[in-house]
């Protein structure tokens, strides 16, 4: 009697453990989903808030060379050409505007030859040529309409330029320059990480950016740690997306310049405590998004 009641028991056994581990399974699948799914809405709520504050910065830009293109002392001081009294001007605007956000820019006055008039950082430098190499000054000489982008000299920045128009003719223009490391804390207080990614292949032009850290083919233009985008497969990214590697994930998105080139990558990071790989690609032309998204 003993050993055929054992059977059924036996049988028994191996259909609860069979059960159980194809619960212990589903229930492993579902919490991995879970943890996928809750780490992709965490990157889609990054990219957000990257781009939102980059279109921020861009229109904070534009409204300062605006203001700054209008300002009779620097006009009048520019168009007498005396340059220590428009150096002391602007930098007194400059420090006066800085108090409103706690932001730091810099400001660019151009000849009508498009050459360099005044940095405000350095009063030595003067009558650079920049008309080669700098799409936005010629269009905006062009149209005499104010422009902003991220764009590219010799160093990478957002840059909104804005015509100083005397009787309805163009005889300069100012622009102000925004660095990203605004962005960078903002986006820390945040808990993301922001990464700049310009190609090395604009180093001839970018060439304040040199001696900058570099990752495949790839020059970081922010002050950020780029060993945190080791194992990252660059060459694999599209337009924008998800990228994980062991101990972060980051969303992407590209930027180009004013006739759509395409200079690069920002990359914002979070951490990956779980370790999910999370790899997404996207082109912009293969889906119906907001042309705001190519950020430019």
């Amino acid at each position: 009697m003993r050993s055929l009641n054992s059977k059924p028991n036996k049988y028994l056994f191996i259909i609860l453990f069979i059960t159980s581990f194809f619960i212990i399974l589903i229930f492993y699948f579902l919490n991995n989903i879970n943890n996928s799914n809750n780490l992709l809405n965490k990157l889609e709520n990054s990219l957000t808030t990257t781009k939102n504050l980059f279109e921020e910065q861009k229109r904070y830009a534009l409204s300062l060379a605006i203001l700054l293109s209008e300002d009779k002392e620097i006009i009048n001081s520019f168009q007498s050409q005396n340059r220590q009294e428009s150096f002391e001007v602007v930098n007194r605007k400059i420090k006066s505007l800085k108090q409103l956000q706690d932001s730091n820019f810099e400001v660019q006055i151009h000849n009508e030859n498009l050459t360099t008039y005044l940095r405000s950082w350095n009063i030595d430098i003067k009558d650079v040529p920049l008309a080669s190499f700098r799409q936005g000054l010629v269009k905006v000489k062009e149209s005499k309409q104010p422009i902003v982008s991220i764009e590219l000299g010799k160093r990478l920045n957002i840059k909104a330029i804005s015509p100083i128009i005397e009787n309805n003719k163009y005889i300069g223009s100012i622009e102000a320059i925004i660095n990203f490391e605004y962005l960078s804390k903002e986006l820390k207080k945040k808990g993301y990480k922001l990464f700049v990614l310009l190609n090395k292949k604009y180093l001839n032009i970018a060439s304040e950016l040199k001696n900058n850290d570099e990752i495949a083919n790839y020059v970081l233009v922010n002050n950020t740690n780029i060993n945190y985008l080791e194992e990252l497969n660059l060459d694999s990214l599209k337009d924008y997306g998800y990228i994980s590697n062991k101990n972060f994930s980051f969303a992407y998105f590209s930027y180009y310049d004013l006739q759509n080139n395409h200079l690069g990558y920002i990359l914002t990071g979070i951490k990956n405590n779980k370790h999910i790989n999370i790899n997404n690609s996207f082109d912009y032309e293969t889906v119906n998004i907001n042309s705001e998204v190519k950020i430019r």
